[in-house]
């Protein structure tokens, strides 16, 4: 069975033959008849946010309760959960909520696994995912501790239970990576560890330090400003191993080379990848075909096969490189990705229910400017935490409440939503509404409609909405926080703002333009009348 076939399995609440087939192959994982990319391949489709698992696995855990199986898909849930609820943004555009959601699922998953770890004899997958746990909270360790072999508890108690795992080696050389928190010589020191520890065949020592120079090409691209740099390592690697002609591909990109030279490297990624059969591209993979001409659609068809199998097999974000490369190069005729976007949205994929909108505006134009379809696929993506099509189901709330029967409560749900996801619209509409007494944050931290003079709380909550606005120069919010006094952050003296409809004050000249217009069009009828008496 592949991954979507497991999935189907626990969304169906099929557990007996789910259960049986993962705990047969960690049986044969343990009795040495399996290779360990084989269990961790069952294991990693588990790493989804897909939000129509959960009675599944309550299940699941309920009628095998203490087994090892239930207990390493359950932390890669959460795990997926995590990653997705930060989102693919730089660590700087994450929200708050983003923050928050995957610390909780991150710990969740931690938790999860190393339960697991004591309920069986080679706990592989599990320790993996408290390694990936890790990585996604940073490297913590010192070049010193890596001289000295202090490594944590999932790396030297899994290889010590599986002394020849390229797996876990993978996943330490990504923990020291210099943008986490490492360094070039971390990676450096670690993989000659490796290597004269001889623990590894050739041909995974090959590509463990084709993944070194992998790692070092991307940050030379993407962070040291090093275009020369990336390419050189980026050739290293894709000698060293076929595959990462992907990075050799992404790094020509970055150093805008000619586009033979690109084509070239896209041509090897895709030769490797046909021959592999299971490859799937990163997301830096997709920026590089963005910047690409029609030079490269000799390839579309095998790159549009690429995309849609790796979709097929649950990568989502072969599914979203697919339906943005459709919007950007609409004359590389693509396959439409929108049943692949439907299927990852319906998953609990929140950038795939953001596309789908996109993809109504950009390629349907007017016909759907605003349609009780479009508004469905809004409030889907809203439900589904995005921020920008929360602040969307606010501002046009009325049509919302009369489609879905939505009430009040709602309504700021939606509000706060857009606001902690750094949206400085609602950030400043929040405020507004928290200063005019018409909201308020009760203890379970949900917004609920009242009418009433604000609160204390409130009025701190407020302030800091609009602080966060004003230090990117959201115009309403500075005038806003230059307009009040310390009375006005005051339970005690604060008077109630008086809010009416929607404000949002970021858009300058353009977004007033009818107030500019009516001043006009009054000056000259003063004008007139002044000039006929």
């Amino acid at each position: 069975m592949n991954g979507p076939d497991l999935l189907n399995l626990l969304r169906r609440s099929d557990i007996d033959p789910l259960h049986t087939y993962l705990s047969d192959l960690q049986a044969q994982f343990e009795a040495g008849r399996l290779h360990e990319n084989d269990l961790l391949r069952a294991f990693q489709c588990f790493q989804t946010s897909d939000l129509t698992l959960g009675d599944g696995f309550q299940r699941w855990t309920e009628t095998h309760p203490g087994t090892y199986a239930p207990h390493v898909a359950l932390a890669s849930w959460f795990l997926g959960r995590g990653w997705e609820a930060r989102g693919q943004a730089t660590s700087d555009r994450v929200s708050d909520q983003g923050w928050r959601a995957l610390d909780h699922f991150l710990t969740q998953a931690d938790g999860c696994a190393r339960h697991a770890v004591t309920l069986t004899e080679n706990p592989l997958a599990a320790w993996k995912v408290v390694g990936l746990v890790s990585n996604t909270r940073g490297c913590q360790l010192s070049l010193h501790d890596v001289q000295t072999q202090q490594y944590p508890d999932w790396f030297t108690r899994g290889v010590q239970d599986q002394p020849g795992s390229l797996a876990l080696r993978r996943t330490m050389l990504l923990h020291l990576r210099a943008e986490w928190g490492g360094s070039e010589e971390h990676m450096l020191t670690f993989v000659r560890q490796q290597q004269d520890a001889g623990q590894l065949g050739q041909a995974d020592m090959q590509r463990l330090w084709a993944e070194f120079h992998s790692h070092v090409s991307h940050h030379a691209m993407a962070f040291a400003n090093d275009p020369a740099t990336a390419v050189e390592r980026a050739r290293i690697a894709a000698e060293l191993y076929p595959l990462q002609a992907e990075q050799l591909f992404i790094a020509l990109t970055g150093a805008n080379a000619a586009p033979d030279e690109r084509l070239a490297a896209l041509s090897r990624y895709l030769d490797a990848a046909a021959q592999e059969g299971r490859a799937a591209p990163g997301r830096m993979f997709g920026w590089a075909l963005h910047q690409a001409g029609d030079w490269l659609v000799p390839e579309t068809p095998r790159l549009a096969a690429l995309l849609t199998r790796a979709a097929q097999d649950g990568d989502d974000d072969s599914a979203i490189m697919l339906g943005e490369l459709q919007l950007t190069h609409p004359k590389w005729k693509l396959p439409d990705a929108r049943p692949l976007l439907q299927q990852a949205r319906d998953q609990g994929h929140t950038e795939a229910a953001e596309l789908l909108v996109r993809y109504q505006e950009q390629t349907l134009g007017e016909k759907l400017r605003d349609t009780p379809q479009k508004r469905e696929d809004i409030l889907k993506a809203a439900d589904l935490l995005s921020g920008d099509m929360s602040w969307r189901v606010y501002r046009d709330f009325d049509a919302y409440r009369t489609q879905f029967t939505l009430d009040d409560r709602q309504k700021f749900r939606y509000l706060h939503r857009a606001a902690d996801s750094g949206d400085n619209d609602a950030r400043f509409e929040l405020a507004r509404q928290l200063r005019g007494g018409r909201v308020e944050v009760g203890e379970d931290g949900v917004l609920r409609p009242v009418d009433t003079a604000p609160l204390q709380g409130s009025l701190d909550y407020a302030r800091h909405l609009l602080e966060r606005a004003a230090s990117t120069n959201h115009r309403g919010a500075v005038k806003m926080l230059r307009a009040t006094r310390d009375r006005d952050w005051q339970a005690a003296t604060a008077r109630r703002l008086n809010v009416a409809g929607v404000t949002t004050n970021s858009g300058g000249f353009w977004q007033d333009w009818w107030k500019w217009m009516l001043a006009a069009a009054v000056i000259r009828l003063i004008a007139a009348l002044l000039g006929h008496h």
